[in-house]
C-alpha cells in the first residue's frame, strides 16, 4: 500500500524494478560520498548552532584528533570596559594612589601602636565597634558577653551602650566575628609568605594582594572544616539568625531575640554582664516556624 492507503499494482512494481533509473540510484554516487565527507567536517558555523556541552565535546574531540576547524571564525566583540580611555586611565591612577595612601597609613598606624606599651595589644585594623568597646572598658561602662561557637574559639563581644539591646548584641557579633575571621586569614597569609621565604614586611604588597573574605560565612557561627580545609558558604547573617539562636549557658534557657522587635534590653532577657551565650539551632528550641 502507498502512503494514501491504496493497494499498489503488481505491474507497476514490476516496471519499477526494471527501470534503469532505479539501477543508477542503487549505485553509489561520488557526489554523495563527497557530501557525506563534507558533512563530517567540523566548522565554526556548526559550532555556533550547537549547545554549549556538545560544542565543548566537539572541540575536545577535534583537538585530540589534531583536526583543524574549517570556516571563518567570528571575531569576539571587544568589551567596552577593556578599552583604555582617558577617564579609565585617570581612575586607575587615582585608585593606585589611594591604595598607596592606605598602605602608608596602615604602616604608620602600626608603628604608632607598637611604640606605646598600653596600646600594643590593639590591632592596627581595629573596627569602630571594637574601638568603642575598648573605650567603654577604660571608662568602666562596658558590657562584656562571651559567645561560644561549636568547634571555634569563644567570641568576646564588648558593648559600649549603657543599656544594650538584643539587636545591638547581634549586630556586634556579626561585625566582630567577621573582623576576627578576616584578621585570622591575613595572619595565615603572612605566615605562608614567611614560610616560603618571601619578604612580606611591605604593606604595599599586602595592600596589592588583599585577602578576599565573604561578607558573612557559616564558619562565623560553627566550625565548617571538612577534609582538612575550610568550606565557607556564602550566606547572609539574616539567614544565619533565622537558623541559629542564642542560649544562655548560665540559666540554660533560650533567648527570645524577637521580643519587642529586637528592642528588648539584655537585662529584660536575663543576660547580665560577663554572661556566656551559645549558638544553638533555632528549630530545636523554638520549633519550626513559618518563614515570612
Amino acid at each position: 500500500m502507498d502512503r494514501y492507503g491504496r493497494e499498489r499494482s503488481p505491474h507497476r512494481e514490476r516496471r519499477r524494478e526494471r527501470s534503469p533509473y532505479r539501477e543508477r540510484r542503487r549505485e553509489r554516487s561520488p557526489h554523495r560520498e563527497s557530501r557525506r565527507n563534507s558533512s563530517n567536517v567540523l566548522t565554526y558555523k556548526k559550532l555556533k548552532k550547537m549547545p554549549l556541552n556538545l560544542r565543548k565535546k566537539a572541540l575536545r574531540e577535534a583537538r585530540n584528533r589534531h583536526e583543524t576547524i574549517q570556516g571563518k571564525r567570528l571575531k569576539r566583540k571587544r568589551n567596552p570596559q577593556e578599552v583604555p580611555t582617558a577617564r579609565r586611565i585617570r581612575n586607575d591612577f587615582d585608585r593606585s594612589e589611594h591604595i598607596a595612601m592606605l598602605a602608608s597609613t596602615s604602616q604608620e598606624l602600626r608603628r604608632i601602636l607598637q611604640d606605646f606599651e598600653t596600646l600594643s595589644d590593639i590591632p592596627h585594623d581595629i573596627t569602630p565597634t571594637e574601638l568603642q568597646g575598648e573605650i567603654a572598658i577604660a571608662e568602666g561602662q562596658a558590657t562584656t558577653i562571651h559567645v561560644q561557637r561549636d568547634g571555634l574559639s569563644t567570641l568576646t563581644v564588648v558593648l559600649h551602650q549603657r543599656e544594650p539591646t538584643i539587636a545591638q548584641l547581634k549586630r556586634a557579633i556579626a561585625l566582630i566575628s567577621r573582623a576576627q575571621h578576616k584578621r585570622r586569614q591575613r595572619e595565615r597569609y603572612e605566615e605562608r609568605l614567611r614560610r616560603r621565604g618571601i619578604a612580606d614586611d611591605s604593606d604595599d604588597r599586602r595592600q596589592r594582594q588583599p585577602v578576599v573574605v565573604a561578607s558573612s560565612t557559616g564558619e562565623l557561627v560553627h566550625s565548617a572544616q571538612r577534609n582538612g580545609h575550610d568550606h565557607r558558604a556564602f550566606v547572609s547573617w539574616r539567614f544565619l539568625w533565622r537558623c541559629f539562636g542564642l542560649l544562655n549557658v548560665d540559666t540554660n534557657q533560650p533567648i527570645d531575640d524577637r521580643r519587642s522587635g529586637g528592642r528588648a534590653t539584655l537585662k529584660e532577657l536575663g543576660i547580665e554582664n560577663a554572661a556566656t551565650l551559645k549558638f544553638v539551632h533555632r528549630v530545636k528550641y523554638f520549633g519550626r516556624q513559618r518563614q515570612s
